[in-house]
C-alpha cells in the first residue's frame, strides 16, 4: 500500500469517525430529550446499551490503529525517521508520550517531557509549529537514539492544546523545511479530531465504571444504570481479547452463545 492508499484510507477512517460521532449525538440527544418522571421502559436501556457497546469497542490512544496509521502517513510525507504524539498530564504538568511510529516507538511510551525547554513544550504552549534542533535532549539517553532534527505541531481542540503531534530526524537532511511545517499541521488538525473522541469516549468509560470525569457536554443528562456497567465491562474484555488475541474469538462466541441458550 503506497502513501497515497494511505492517505485516501486515513481520510475515509476519519470520515467515519465524524459519522460516527454525529449518530452518537442523534443517540443522546433523542435519550436526553425524555421529560423526567414518564415511564421511559426499555428505550432508555436500550439506548445507554448502544452507547455502551460503542465505547467498549473502541480502542485507546495506544492501542488505535488509526491514530498509528496517521503517523504512518506524517512520517513519509515529512520524511522524517519517527512520529509521536504526546498528551498534557496536568496532574505532573508535563507532556507524555501516548503513541510512536518509527525509530524508538517501542521506548518512547510514557516518556515525559517538560513545557520548557522543549520542542514539544514550545509547540504547546505557543500554538505554532515548530521546527530546530533538539532542546531537551534527555530523551537520547532514555531512547538510546541520536536526535538531529525535531518538528512539532500543537494538537487544538476548540483552540485549547492538549499535546503535540511531532517529527525526528528528517531523512537524508539537517532540518525540515516550510512545506514540512504545512503539511504537519494538517495532521496535526486530523489527530486532533481523532484524539478529541477518544478522549470523550474515555471520560464516558470512566463515567460508566463509577469513577469521576468531565462529563463530555452532548451526554449530559445521561443516567448510567448498574447493568448497563456491567454489559460494558463484559464487552470491554471481550474486545479486548480481540485485539491480543483475535483466535480466542470462536471460543468467546461458544461460551456466550451457551449462556445465552441457558438464560
Amino acid at each position: 500500500m503506497d502513501i497515497l492508499q494511505k492517505i485516501e484510507m486515513l481520510s475515509a477512517a476519519v470520515q467515519t469517525l465524524s459519522n460516527e460521532i454525529s449518530g452518537l449525538k442523534v443517540l443522546v440527544s433523542e435519550t436526553a430529550s425524555i421529560q423526567p418522571g414518564l415511564d421511559t421502559g426499555s428505550k432508555m436501556d436500550d439506548q445507554l446499551m448502544v452507547i455502551a457497546s460503542y465505547l467498549a469497542l473502541s480502542p485507546g490512544v495506544e492501542q488505535d490503529e488509526l491514530l498509528n496509521t496517521l503517523l504512518t502517513c506524517a512520517m513519509t510525507v515529512v520524511k522524517a525517521e519517527g512520529t509521536s504524539i504526546t498528551l498534557y498530564d496536568e496532574t505532573k504538568n508535563v507532556l507524555v508520550f501516548r503513541a510512536a511510529a518509527g525509530i524508538a516507538s517501542d521506548r518512547i511510551i510514557g516518556v515525559e517531557v517538560p513545557l520548557a525547554n522543549s520542542q514539544q513544550g514550545i509547540a504547546f504552549r505557543t500554538r505554532q509549529v515548530v521546527a530546530s534542533t533538539p532542546m531537551y535532549k534527555e530523551v537520547t539517553g532514555i531512547t538510546g537514539e541520536t536526535y538531529r532534527s525535531v518538528l512539532a505541531a500543537p494538537l487544538l481542540i476548540d483552540n485549547e492544546a492538549i499535546g503535540t503531534l511531532g517529527a525526528v530526524n528528517k531523512r537524508n537532511e539537517d532540518n525540515f523545511s516550510v512545506q514540512d511545517i504545512v503539511d504537519f499541521s494538517s495532521f496535526a488538525d486530523l489527530a486532533a479530531h481523532v484524539i478529541q473522541q477518544r478522549l470523550r469516549e474515555n471520560s464516558l468509560k470512566t463515567l460508566i465504571q463509577g469513577g469521576s470525569a468531565v462529563v463530555p457536554k452532548e451526554l449530559t443528562g445521561v443516567k448510567i444504570s448498574s447493568d448497563s456497567k456491567d454489559f460494558l465491562e463484559i464487552t470491554q474484555n471481550i474486545a479486548a481479547i480481540g485485539r491480543r488475541s483475535p483466535q480466542l474469538l470462536a471460543l468467546c462466541k461458544q461460551l456466550v452463545d451457551v449462556i445465552s441458550n441457558i438464560a
